[in-house]
Parts: structure tokens; C-alpha cells; sequence
């Protein structure tokens, strides 16, 4: 099913069936004056066959045959005749009920076109799909393949905001990629979200005014002073420029997605495309979180209009179950969107709001977070590919990172569920704490040192609320110190820049020059993958692509006013307190 418009009409709104009355059709019959009541303007008066049925003349049902037409040359007396004996025969309470029918029937339809309105607005950009479509191709990448790039930027603002209503998220699956929900997720079905969204053991970080404070730095009137004070520079942020414009070039126009393999977009004119085709969510907040974290929004900024487009493909994308909310689909071996996908688009989700306020967008948020705690393995506290999974520290580190954005932007925080988080780690650990393993395999094989895995895990402990001058702090920033930026791994310099900045002083600005120098001596400057990075990253780069070194590039450029400090005095609270 596609997101026609046309075909809005036939989804069950959950409104009473007037189809089958319950008194004798023979003994009612509703006249001219309230048949014109109860059809609203612009609505056809025609009777279809599923519908209460309305004489246009005033015979009673029960005086046609089957098979007989009935003759519009009644005689009038006729006519009086049976309306009297209508009025005698039949009581007053009928006459009100059918009455109060009736205006029920009006409201409804007056209340009809506003949810059409919400759900064209979520569905507009939807891809037409086919049932049976092979898992891979319900993006449509053949279709976009084939369509001529648009630009995406535009100086006025989205008329509506993306959203996702309570009252229609059941239709919302319905019609988009229902048959690719992962085994682990059974049916959709939620009637309300609203009271059912707060975790049972979660706070609500509204009142930390340090926590909501954080996004502030991707305003306008922080971001210079920060990029001064971090070593920042025109240069870095024309950096950025460039890869924001990248980015919205291969934005698939129609749905608003991206996907890790990029030049099914771009018709091939980039190279080192990713092979995840499927990853649709992954890809789509990797770009998300590069337009944040550089202030723009579907509310304000140059890219209004990508970014509004991207939201809205996540929330039509979004999987609901009993409060919870999932962009997880599959194993990620079989290029669909994993765990990783779902922690990155809560990621975004919270940011968007917390950097907006916009309410269209806080039931999605909310949900995907409680998801987390059902994803979560009850007996390591880890995550991994796939729900309940016995966890890895790398996954562990995007849903933590999720988790940190929901606190900052003001949503209800399941603290048992940093804590399981906390016991993962602490299961991975090794070297009193400087060192990190990647599993319970890699840990069982001895497998030494990890900097990827460490630097992300160090990390999630500095958010969790571990001061920066721990020991274990301490050991894992010499040892990212001596070691520097790495030429290729990506994951290492994401993680290790952000620790190195929290922790600040001599090491950071030694890390901060060498990082800097290096990305803007490697961005691509000319030809269509102009504002883009790619460097060979084995694993990686090879399933992902070019799209994902330019967003792991983008987003350390951006470190310097990407959230604030979390060790300063303004804000020594925003912190996972335990």
C-alpha cells in the first residue's frame, strides 16, 4: 500500500459500526430534511451498500420488493399517508437515537479530514511499495535510482512538523514496511501512548536545568565562543558546510532517507559505496546527527527542509509496541538495520526535540527509549545486534549515548537501565579500568587491547558520572595521548576526541591540532563528492561507505559546541547520577 491520499479513507479510525442497525430497516426511515443533516458539505449523499439506508422518497423499506424500483411519481397523499404512519408507529426515542446518529455521522466527518492531514503529512514521501518485495528492496532504490536529485534546502519552513499521534500509530504501520519487523518484535498495536510511555523505575531530567541547558551550545550565539575556546576555526566550520551540502545531495528526495549505500543516489558519481542498502535508519540518523549537532533543525536553519524530511521518514519508519518504539529490523549481517540503527535514530530523535521543544516529536522519542530496556540482556546489562542479545561494548556505546540524549532534552530515564549498562562495562574492563574489551568472546580469547572499544566504553563512564580525574580516566587518556589521532580508524577518533575534549588541558589541544589538521587535509574537495571523506577502514568502510566516514567526520568537527562541557561548573550535574 502506498501513502496515497486516496486511499486514507479506508483505514479503521476505531469509529462505531453504523452499518447494521439494530431496529428493523422495514420500521425506520430517515426523510429529506435529516438525510441533508447528516451529509456535511463536499460529502456525497450517494448510498452505498455498506451504509444505513436512506430512501430518497418517502417508502418504507418494507413495501419494496426485491428486485422492484421504486417510482418517483408517488401521489402525494401517498406520501403524507405513510409519513403519518411513520410519526404513529414508530416512538419518539427511535427518532432521537437515529437524530443523534446522525450528527455523530457529521462530527465524524468533520473530525475525518484533520487525520488525513496528519497522516498525508507523515506519508507524503513514501515510497509505493509492493507486499512482496524482498526485504532489501522496500526503500525503492530502484525507483531512485532513476530519479533526477532535487535540492533539498529551502528559506521557508516546513507547514506542518513531523508526528506520530497516538491515536493513528497502528495505521502508521499498517502501511509502512509491516513485513520486515524483526521475529523478536511481535504484532503492532498500541490504542494510547500517553500514559503509558513513563518507565515504572524511570526519573524525569526535566528539572536538571544544567541537563536541558546542554544542546544549547549549537546555537548561534554559543557556537562562535565555544569554537574559539576549543580550537575550532573558520576552517573546521567551512568543513562542515561542505559536508552538510554532501549529505543533502544524496538524501533520496522522495522519502527523506538516507542509505549507506549512497549511489543508488547519486547514480554511481561517488565511489566507495557501503553495501548495507537496508540500513535506511542507520544512514538516515548518521545525516541527522550531523545537521544537529550543527544547529540545524526542521525549525530553523538552511537545511529546514532535509532535516524535516529525515524526522519524518524515522517516525513513519518506527515500529510500536506497548509504549515502546523500535527502528530495529534485523540482523545487521543481512544488511538491515540492527541495534546500532535504533540507538543512533533515539540519538536524534531526542535531540530534535530537546533542541526544539516540538511536541510532534516527544511520543517517538519517549517510546524508543523504553525500547532500550526491553533490547536490553537482563543478565549482562549489554546490548547487542540483535534485542536481549549478551551485548558488546560498541552498541553498548550508541544506546548509552541515546540514553544521554533523552536525559538532556528532558525525558523519563529508566536509571536500572544505566546501572545494567554500568555492569557491562564493568564486566569488560581489564587493566584496572584503562583497558576495554569489545566481548565475552574477545574476553575469553584474551584478545589485549582495544582502542575503539576502550575509548567508547571510557566514555559512557564519563557520562555515567565518573569524574575525569579517576585512575582509570587518567590511564586511557595517556595512553590516546601518545598514541594520537589514527590515520584510518574511525570509531577510535569519534569516541577518543570526545573524551579527550570533556577532559580538556594540554592533552586535548595536543589530540585537537593534530584531529583538525588531518580532516581538513583529507576532506575531498572537487567533483561530486566534493565535502566528503572516505578513507579505507576495513570493516567498516567496506560495509558502510563513504556516507559513513563523511558523518564520523563531521560530527568530531562539531565536538566543540556538540554538547557542553561536562565538567564545568555550570554543569557538573548533567550526569547520569547513580
Amino acid at each position: 500500500m502506498s501513502g496515497n491520499s486516496n486511499e486514507l479513507g479506508s483505514f479503521d479510525l476505531g469509529l462505531p459500526d453504523f452499518s447494521q442497525p439494530e431496529s428493523n430497516p422495514a420500521e425506520m426511515h430517515v426523510d429529506d430534511s435529516m438525510l441533508a443533516e447528516a451529509v456535511p458539505v463536499g460529502v456525497s449523499s450517494k448510498p452505498t451498500a455498506s451504509a444505513v439506508p436512506l430512501a430518497l422518497n418517502s417508502v418504507p423499506v418494507a413495501s419494496v420488493q426485491p428486485g422492484a424500483s421504486i417510482e418517483p411519481g408517488v401521489e402525494e397523499s401517498t406520501k403524507v399517508a405513510i409519513r403519518s404512519m411513520f410519526r404513529s408507529t414508530v416512538p419518539s426515542w427511535l427518532i432521537s437515537m437515529v437524530v443523534h446518529v446522525a450528527v455523530i455521522l457529521v462530527l465524524g466527518a468533520w473530525n475525518l479530514e484533520p487525520i488525513k492531514k496528519e497522516l498525508r503529512s507523515m506519508l507524503s514521501s513514501e515510497p509505493t511499495r509492493d507486499a512482496e518485495t524482498d526485504a532489501l528492496d522496500e526503500f525503492s532504490m530502484q525507483e531512485m535510482a532513476s530519479t533526477e536529485l532535487v535540492s533539498t534546502e529551502s528559506d521557508e519552513a516546513p507547514s506542518e512538523s513531523p508526528t506520530v499521534d497516538a491515536s493513528i500509530s497502528q495505521t502508521v504501520v499498517e502501511v509502512d514496511y509491516s513485513n520486515v519487523v524483526a521475529a523478536s518484535m511481535p504484532a503492532v498495536a498500541i490504542p494510547s501512548m500517553t500514559q503509558s510511555l513513563i518507565p515504572k523505575n524511570g526519573i524525569a531530567a526535566q528539572a536538571n536545568v544544567a541537563m536541558r541547558a546542554a544542546l544549547n551550545s549549537r546555537s548561534k550565539e554559543t557556537k562562535r565562543d565555544l569554537l574559539s575556546k576549543y580550537g575550532g576555526s573558520t576552517d573546521t566550520e567551512k568543513a562542515v558546510s561542505l559536508a552538510l551540502k554532501w549529505l543533502a545531495l544524496h538524501q533520496d528526495p522522495q522519502s527523506g532517507a538516507w542509505t549507506l549505500a549512497h549511489s543508488v543516489v547519486c547514480k554511481g558519481q561517488c565511489d566507495h559505496p557501503g553495501k548495507r542498502l537496508g540500513s535506511v535508519n542507520a544512514a538516515t540518523g548518521l545525516a541527522l546527527m550531523c545537521y544537529l549537532g550543527a544547529g540545524q533543525t526542521h525549525k530553523e536553519g538552511e537545511y529546514k527542509e532535509t532535516v524535516f524530511k529525515g524526522l519524518s521518514f524515522l517516525i513513519s519508519n518506527m515500529k510500536f509496541q506497548n509504549g515502546r518504539g523500535s527502528w530495529y529490523v534485523g540482523d545487521g549481517g543481512k544488511g538491515l538495520d540492527d541495534m546500532y540503527a535504533h540507538g543512533i535514530a533515539s540519538i536524534v530523535m531526542c535531540e530534535a526535540y530537546g533542541m526544539t521543544k516540538d511536541p510532534a516529536l516527544h511520543d517517538a522519542a519517549q517510546a524508543g527509549l523504553n525500547f532500550l530496556g526491553y533490547a536490553q540482556n537482563g543478565s549482562t546489562g549489554g546490548w547487542h545486534y540483535a534485542p536481549q542479545g549478551q551485548g558488546d561494548t560498541s552498541v553498548v556505546g550508541w544506546q548509552m549515548m541515546a540514553l544521554k540524549s533523552g536525559a538532556m532534552s528532558g525525558f523519563a530515564i529508566d536509571l536500572d537501565v544505566v546501572r545494567r549498562a554500568n555492569f557491562f562495562l564493568d564486566q569488560m574492563a581489564f587493566d584496572e579500568g584503562a583497558s576495554y574489551h569489545y566481548s565475552f568472546d574477545s574476553k575469553r580469547g584474551n584478545a589485549g587491547y582495544n582502542p575503539s572499544t576502550t575509548a567508547c566504553a571510557v566514555l559512557c563512564r564519563m557520562y555515567s558520572g565518573m569524574p575525569k580525574d579517576h585512575p582509570s580516566i587518567q590511564a586511557a587518556v595517556a595512553k590516546f595521548s601518545k598514541a594520537g589521532p589514527s590515520k584510518t580508524n574511525t570509531y577510535y577518533n569519534y569516541y577518543a576526541t570526545q573524551v579527550l575534549k570533556q577532559v580538556g588541558g594540554k592533552d586535548w589541544e595536543a589530540w585537537n591540532v593534530r584531529m583538525r589538521d588531518q580532516l581538513l587535509a583529507t576532506q575531498t574537495t572537487s567533483g561530486h563528492a566534493a565535502g566528503s571523506w572516505y578513507w579505507d577502514d576495513g570493516h567498516s568502510t567496506d560495509a558502510a561507505g563513504r556516507l559513513y566516514t563523511t558523518c564520523m567526520a563531521t560530527m568530531i568537527l562539531e565536538v566543540y559546541y556538540r554538547y557542553m562541557p561536562l565538567y564545568s561548573e555550570q554543569s557538573q550535574e548533567e550526569t547520569f547520577k547513580l
